[in-house]
């Protein structure tokens, strides 16, 4: 079971690419804080990316990429020192048109190619995923193995956003998530102190669990069964659960089931019974009960909302 790709389907994962173009120095501008991640993929040259003002830029070659999870404020430039100006009025001012394609900046030399976009995410439900994640994540390609996947990938979904055919749109939202996938998995790899909720998934007893409770939502799942499943006695179990994943098992499957119910009572018309059977409760009222208390909402409430396709 892939619990990464069946969190962002849960969630609603979907991606857009905002342009594809080349800055020439000097330039430097800072995104704001937004409601989306954003993502940067150096195609070509170098740039210098940083989080919060007074943190320390990052300097990213072709290949690398810069995700802003919760889509805090950042820097992007041409070197350390660069000045900065906002990046609506920045891009506004310096975009041009050329015979390669658009440029941004002022006109010295060509110093960086960037594919930026973001990806959009339901967040009316929180999942330790994205809560555990730091607030800027720089995945570093591995040149010398000849691992060019981001630049490729994130290429084909800046195509598929310019191309105005049908199911264009779906194939972004596909390579948005394929592209999130392999960014985070790359991430957990290079930084071994971070994202605690990917650590817990390759951990091999928790990562069992969790791949379990992902595959088998609806089984009557007790805190026994789940130590069981892990090898491990129930104390250790609930210890070691919790310190990975940052809350315990118990608490950790009624939230992602009222996930998974709020994802079927907005894009499905199934009847509340087969929803509140799906995600593991035999009672409609045990289930509604239980729905209003984790989410802040009715189940008839959410589906009036209806499907946001």
């Amino acid at each position: 079971m892939d619990v990464v790709a069946d969190i962002l389907h849960a969630l609603r994962l979907r991606g857009t690419v905002y342009f594809r173009a080349r800055f020439h120095a000097p330039w430097g501008m800072v995104v704001p804080r937004g409601a989306f991640a954003n993502f940067h993929v150096v195609t070509d040259g170098t740039c210098w990316v940083r989080g919060r003002a007074g943190s320390t830029f990052v300097r990213l070659g072709r290949g690398d990429m810069a995700v802003f999870p919760r889509g805090d404020t950042h820097a992007l430039s041409c070197a350390p020192d660069a000045a900065m100006a906002p990046a609506a009025s920045f891009l506004e001012r310096t975009r041009r048109e050329t015979e390669h394609g658009v440029v941004f900046g002022e006109s010295g030399e060509p110093t960086t190619g960037l594919i930026c976009g973001h990806f959009e995410y339901d967040r009316e439900l929180t999942h330790p995923l994205f809560e555990t994640l730091d607030e800027m994540l720089i995945v570093k390609s591995r040149q010398d193995s000849g691992d060019g996947w981001l630049v490729t990938a994130a290429d084909l979904a800046a195509n598929a956003s310019a191309a105005d055919e049908p199911g264009s749109s779906a194939v972004v939202d596909r390579l948005a998530e394929a592209l999130l996938i392999q960014a985070l998995a790359a991430y957990v790899v290079q930084r071994a102190d971070g994202a605690a909720f990917l650590h817990a998934l390759n951990d091999r007893q928790i990562g069992r669990v969790l791949a379990l409770m992902h595959e088998d939502i609806a089984r009557n799942w007790t805190l026994d069964s789940l130590a069981a499943s892990a090898s491990l006695s129930r104390s250790h179990f609930a210890e070691r659960f919790r310190a990975l994943v940052g809350e315990t098992p118990m608490v950790y499957l009624a939230r992602w089931r009222m996930i998974r119910a709020r994802e079927l009572l907005r894009a499905t018309r199934r009847p509340l019974g087969d929803i509140s059977e799906a995600v593991g409760y035999t009672s409609e009222f045990a289930f509604a009960k239980a729905f209003k208390k984790i989410t802040g909402e009715t189940p008839g409430a959410v589906r009036k909302g209806g499907n946001w396709d």
